[in-house]
């Protein structure tokens, strides 16, 4: 069986690669300018040529030179989103809002059969809608038919509500569909139904598990957990005692809810959301259970960067899901198409945007 050259981009923990199974893909290479992420991809996947450079300077023939001049047939990752992510800062000005751009060059000159680009829920917002106009027209003006969705982690048997905007382009006049919502165990990717059900064996285990390293909390911060119910945040300063107040708490002074899937993993401070039981915040361990990650997967670095590489990365159940759809396009198995952006100019999206607030 004839196997799908992938070429994975903003690499990140390997997440999105993990979805991407041995049985129909080969990854043939991967790329990101993180240290960590370079560590952890060659932990977890030694035999895969990996390059360590900003994706500005990286060059096609440097691709082709690790890849031993072997040319993807697919090409996947997202472009980091702090620049206009929901719970980012929203700077206009941020230069990794203009990464995409590059992501486009490089899918221009290795004319790969199809893409797949992630990003978060904020992208189809920002500026009114105009941001994801611009990515789209710069897909469809190099030949791609592109079709776009927002998915959740959750659908999958994630045990995380987690919405990304997944955009999917093809140079093939096959039929495609984003996946349904389908909760089974692929592999070694375990479908989790709650966060108690994700957790309760790590419950009891230390540091004999990789990457389950708690942090070490003072009195003090212990005394506010003890105060949150599952589900619930800190109660507000004048309401708790005074040796334990302070004016602002962040996102990790939330405690999950057993009985229910996580709210998105965002690392703080190098912390998580409290356990749903235990009074510690979670360890990168637990963090990746949420996100799908099989227990075998390793993430390098200080307990910090595990922290962001978990909290960064595609859920890999949720990729495994789209990575079957994609498979199915390729073979041509798709009978109905779901609708796609055709080509339009800019132009005339914005002017469209402006007569509808005139009317």
């Amino acid at each position: 069986m004839k196997k799908n050259k992938v070429l994975s981009l903003f690499s990140g923990a390997g997440g999105f690669d993990l979805g991407f199974d041995k049985k129909h893909y080969e990854i043939i290479c991967a790329s990101d300018i993180w240290l960590e992420s370079e560590d952890t991809f060659k932990a977890n996947f030694p035999k895969i040529p990996f390059i360590l450079e900003d994706i500005r300077s990286l060059s096609s023939e440097k691709i082709l030179k690790a890849t031993k001049k072997v040319k993807p047939d697919l090409i996947i990752g997202g472009p980091p989103c702090q620049g206009f992510s929901v719970m980012g800062d929203k700077n206009s000005a941020d230069p990794r809002n203009s990464l995409f751009e590059n992501y486009v060059r490089l899918v221009q000159e290795l004319n790969p059969k199809c893409f797949v680009f992630e990003n978060v829920k904020g992208l189809k917002s920002m500026f009114k809608g105009r941001y994801l106009t611009s990515v789209l027209n710069q897909f469809t003006s190099i030949g791609y038919n592109v079709y776009v969705k927002t998915l959740n982690s959750k659908d999958f048997g994630v045990a995380q509500s987690r919405e990304r905007v997944i955009i999917f382009g093809s140079k093939l006049k096959n039929n495609f569909k984003f996946p349904k919502s389908n909760k089974k165990s692929i592999g070694k990717l375990k479908v989790f139904k709650n966060c108690g059900d994700a957790l309760k064996d790590l419950e009891t285990k230390g540091e004999e598990i990789p990457n389950h390293i708690k942090l070490n909390h003072s009195d003090v911060v212990i005394a506010r957990y003890k105060l949150i119910k599952p589900g619930s945040k800190l109660p507000p300063p004048e309401k708790l005692p005074i040796a334990i107040r302070r004016k602002n708490f962040g996102n990790t002074y939330v405690r999950l809810d057993p009985n229910t899937v996580a709210p998105t993993m965002v690392p703080g401070n190098n912390a998580f959301p409290i356990h749903p039981k235990l009074h510690h915040s979670l360890t990168p361990r637990e963090a990746a259970r949420l996100q799908s990650f099989p227990d075998s997967h390793f993430f390098s670095g200080s307990r910090k960067e595990q922290c962001k590489l978990v909290g960064n990365a595609v859920p890999p159940l949720m990729a495994a899901a789209i990575a079957s759809m994609v498979k199915k396009h390729i073979d041509g198995q798709i009978k109905s198409n779901d609708k796609f952006y055709k080509k339009y100019t800019l132009i005339e999206t914005i002017k469209s945007n402006t007569l509808k607030k005139k009317n």
